[in-house]
């Protein structure tokens, strides 16, 4: 659970007078004042929920199966020290990351590496220019005694006729199909290969890049061990956290910023090179502060360091000698200081693109791809017996808290009790959620009634009204990365209900009913909050079968690649369950089984009507 949730979590006060509901928002703009961790162990809770996040956020959780990456690579070149051919890696099926491989010519290893991303250069891998040189210290590094793989972001180089860079649509982000995540994908993949090369140590394998290309280094830093040492040059920002669609993928950022996600790599080495010319202006007093804290945790701040520079956004000469020298400190290379050459005359081949054996796909027919491949993982976890269940709750359980997590929000939830004669206290207690509309309100208070007469304490709620305060997600860019949609908003104040009615002296028993809209709502919220004795929803006539229901009624990012409803009821059963208004389908027929395979047909009630 994150530590801040934990820290918050204790401002409910059940009956207190409501909040106001103004939404708040973030946005990669937003000043970020870093978080004091105090101990290590407060530090270590929040980075595996950090971790995590990233990982579902950009669809690798869990890890999409590994398919043959079929390397295709043109002739060897002979450098003045290095060798240099170009190479094409299959990371889907007919996907192909493009890159050029660099290996020392003498010596004979295993050598150190380097993974090395380009950023938004013009040339992106090829780019060549005083600002930023990519072949330049691909090739001094090889003289250094690394071997290197330059690779290109999607959409670049060899792709860039056929497969955008940015690309977005609600449907792919249901199930976790982003630009980032593509490309979080093919630097893992990338890792894989490097790390598999007979010549190559695979536990001295450093990372770095500029711009889009530090993005990258510290991302799959902070997902990925084997990346020993990482050199993230001109991005770390407490008050930007990059600008392309490729570095915010959905539910990245909801309550984190890069400086958190850049100290992933602790107790990793870890140069922030940074200048005056760009958003890394205040590094040496704000950011690189905030990552020695950190690393002071680990008893490790000598593994952590700051070069700060007087240049435009860059990753030029002086940056590069800054970081040779660190991964010379950490990698030891056998060949000693090489420094880069005066003059860097490239080769034909440093700058060759490789020829790929068919056309990359489109954006939508890898969806389809990544679509399919999620949806067969999920049949083949589908549980069957109690211990498939606990399996299956440990991975897409898991999955779907990070999908279904927002912020928390000061405040109280605002609950309209009915409660029976003081005369003779509740013992029980009864959570009413309806969407707020007219009908809806009279068949609540009609049912509140009812349970008051039954002696329980009755609790009525309509889930966060956007009102006149709500802030379109349109106007802010990447909504999704910065923050929660309405439905998971909804989500979290009905479990916080739950919560608050469960917390109340003398209660002892707490039931939902999820009315019209608000039954998905509570159930997902149900999901969420293990200790309710009963649970009824009403699902309005939705199947819940397609990507077209959750795009009109919960549109959630990565919500099906979590498992959607199916983990839902995965979490409550073998609870109490009744649903109704589900028309029969996929939905129905896996929820009948799995009550089924845990003997508890009888704790179910499914209807299409009431």
């Amino acid at each position: 659970m994150n530590i801040r949730f934990l820290l918050l979590a204790g401002l409910l006060v059940a009956g207190a007078p409501a909040a106001s509901r103004a939404q708040s928002h973030n946005h990669l703009d937003r000043v970020n004042t870093p978080v004091a961790y105090a101990t290590r162990a407060a530090w270590d809770a929040h980075a595996g929920w950090l971790r995590d996040q990233l990982l579902v956020g950009s669809g690798l959780y869990p890890m999409p199966d590994k398919t043959p990456l079929r390397p295709v690579t043109s002739e060897f070149t002979l450098g003045d020290g290095y060798t240099v051919q170009s190479i094409g890696l299959e990371t889907y099926p007919g996907f192909y990351l493009t890159g050029t491989l660099y290996r020392p010519r003498a010596g004979t290893g295993p050598f150190p590496a380097i993974l090395s991303p380009h950023g938004h250069w013009d040339e992106g891998r090829f780019e060549h220019t005083d600002l930023a040189s990519i072949p330049g210290r691909a090739i001094t590094f090889a003289r250094q005694g690394y071997v290197v793989l330059s690779y290109s972001m999607i959409g670049y180089n060899e792709n860039s006729k056929d497969f955008p860079h940015r690309f977005d649509e609600m449907k792919y982000q249901l199930w976790g199909f982003s630009a980032m995540g593509l490309q979080l994908w093919n630097s893992l993949r990338a890792l894989d290969y490097l790390s598999s090369l007979p010549e190559v140590d695979a536990n001295r394998i450093g990372m770095t890049g500029a711009s889009g290309g530090g993005t990258q280094t510290f991302m799959l830093t902070a997902i990925d061990d084997r990346i020993a040492a990482a050199a993230p040059v001109n991005m770390i920002s407490a008050h930007f956290q990059g600008g392309c669609i490729c570095e915010n993928g959905p539910l990245t950022r909801l309550d984190d910023n890069n400086i958190e996600i850049g100290a992933l790599a602790a107790p990793r080495p870890l140069m922030m090179v940074s200048t005056a010319g760009d958003w890394t202006v205040n590094t040496p007093k704000v950011e690189y502060p905030a990552m020695q804290a950190i690393y002071r945790l680990f008893d490790a701040e000598d593994r952590v360091a700051n070069v700060h520079l007087n240049y435009p956004h860059n990753y030029n000469k002086e940056s590069r000698s800054a970081v040779y020298d660190w991964f010379a400190r950490w990698l030891t290379p056998e060949f000693g200081d090489v420094p880069e050459a005066d003059e860097l005359n490239l080769l034909p081949a440093d700058t060759r693109e490789i020829k790929l054996p068919r056309r990359t796909p489109t954006p939508e027919a890898l969806f389809a791809q990544v679509k399919t491949g999620a949806e067969r993982q999920l049949s083949h976890a589908k549980p069957t017996d109690a211990a498939s269940l606990d399996a299956y709750r440990a991975t897409y359980g898991r999955a779907l808290e990070h999908v279904l997590f927002a912020p928390p929000e000061p405040g109280q939830v605002q609950l309209d009790y009915l409660a029976p004669s003081p005369a003779a206290p509740a013992r029980r207690a009864v959570l009413i959620v309806h969407p707020g509309t007219p009908a809806s309100e009279r068949t609540a208070r009609s049912l509140a009634r009812q349970q008051q007469i039954d002696g329980r304490l009755a609790a009525l709620l309509v889930p966060y009204p956007e009102g006149d305060t709500f802030v379109p997600p349109d106007s802010i860019a990447y909504w999704t990365t910065y923050n929660a949609t309405v439905p998971v908003k909804r989500v979290q104040e009905i479990r916080r209900a739950i919560e608050t009615l469960s917390a109340r002296p003398g209660i002892e028993n707490v039931e939902v009913i999820g009315l019209d809209e608000a039954g998905v709502w509570t159930l997902l919220a149900r999901a969420m909050a293990p200790d309710v004795a009963a649970t009824t929803v009403h699902l309005n006539g939705v199947a819940y079968d397609t990507d077209d229901d959750f795009l009109a009624h919960l549109p959630v990012p990565l919500l099906r690649r979590a498992g959607d409803l199916r983990t839902a009821v995965a979490l409550i059963a073998p609870a109490p369950l009744t649903i109704t208004h589900l028309p029969d389908g996929a939905l129905a027929d896996w929820i009948r089984d799995l009550y089924a395979a845990l003997g508890a047909e009888q704790a179910l009630h499914l209807s299409a009507t009431d």
